[in-house]
């Protein structure tokens, strides 16, 4: 009897350790299973991608006038403010325009009598306030000059610009009462017709005069400028850009099977390569209607006997809504991992 005993006690021992690894086998591949379906629940709730790259509007600076650069005030990655000096044209020319156009005005003037007594207060104010914004920018360039390279703008410049900006505004408001004054009603006579295409004259004149000076159109950082005194720029032809600060956003490429749950309006996280750690809060603005492929330089050929299906990726625009972060600056074209919160219904943007 001791002898079975003895002989049994391994067999259950036996039977219990096989049950034990089948128990263990059935927990490993139930958790296995689980932790798919899991990870395919998430992918399908969260999409994610990493083909994502950031943007930011891009503006293409150019003069309104032609002619050979006698000063650049901005290098390569400067920050600039809306209305800030950029580059000087030539002027020479543009003076002598500028005085036939006074001379025939002044001519017209007293010939139309008391009639041109309101054109000829605007004129006189308009010339007074451009003569101030030459008078500016003198200081301006004067306090460039003085500044060191490196060092945080002094306190001159600092001045010196808002004087600047201050006189651009003046000579914003006499040239609307310029032409305000030029669309008042006159009594049609051969004086004051060609008093009104005198007053025209001058206008443009002094239009083209003042834009001999090319100002940042906004905020934003300059880029690819190579401008350099003595090289001629052509009327709106590009001569470098501007990364314009303020709207920043990533265009992820989401694939087509993706698209079903997403909605503009939703939120978004996004991770810059750039700055691992870091997380950027986003809100889907748009869709593209079309595939990254249709508006590629050479479109894929499907009509062949070759063709093999590729799943196709989709633009979608996401607009970055986080407060900017001064030590982390974005940067137009950084990579970026990108995953969208579909749990969320379509909100307003």
């Amino acid at each position: 009897m001791n002898q079975d005993a003895t002989t049994d006690r391994p067999a259950r021992e036996k039977g219990k350790a096989s049950l034990y690894r089948w128990v263990v086998l059935f927990v490993l591949l139930a958790a296995t299973i689980g932790g798919v379906l899991l990870y395919w629940r998430h992918t399908e709730i969260y999409p994610s991608t990493d083909n994502a790259y950031t943007g930011a509007n891009i503006v293409r600076v150019a003069s309104q006038v032609s002619g050979p650069i006698v000063r650049v005030y901005v290098q390569d990655d400067d920050k600039v403010a809306a209305g800030d000096p950029l580059f000087d044209i030539d002027p020479t020319l543009y003076d002598a325009a500028l005085r036939n156009a006074r001379a025939q005005f002044d001519a017209a003037a007293d010939a139309a009598g008391t009639a041109a007594d309101a054109l000829k207060a605007a004129a006189a104010k308009l010339e007074a306030k451009r003569v101030a914004l030459e008078d500016a920018l003198g200081k301006y360039r004067d306090a460039k000059d003085a500044q060191k390279a490196g060092e945080p703008p002094s306190a001159a410049l600092t001045d010196a610009l808002k004087t600047w900006h201050d006189a651009v505004q003046a000579y914003e408001d006499a040239k609307a009462e310029f032409s305000k004054a030029q669309d008042a009603k006159l009594t049609v006579t051969t004086p004051t017709v060609q008093l009104r295409a005198a007053s025209a004259g001058l206008d443009k004149a002094t239009h083209e005069r003042v834009r001999t000076h090319v100002t940042a159109p906004t905020n934003g950082w300059v880029s690819n400028a190579n401008l350099r005194p003595g090289s001629i720029v052509q009327a709106g032809t590009p001569a470098f850009a501007l990364i314009e600060d303020g709207h920043w956003w990533v265009d992820a490429n989401f694939k087509e099977t993706d698209l079903a749950r997403i909605k503009p309006g939703q939120t978004a996280t996004i991770r810059l390569d750039m700055y691992p750690g870091t997380k950027l809060d986003g809100v889907v603005e748009s869709i593209s209607a079309g595939a990254g492929s249709t508006f590629s330089v050479l479109p894929p050929e499907n009509a062949t006997g070759n063709w093999v299906k590729v799943t196709q990726r989709f633009p979608i625009r996401i607009r970055i809504a986080s407060e900017p972060i001064p030590d982390k600056p974005l940067r137009v074209g950084a990579s970026a991992d990108v995953s969208i919160d579909t749990t969320e219904k379509a909100q307003s943007q």
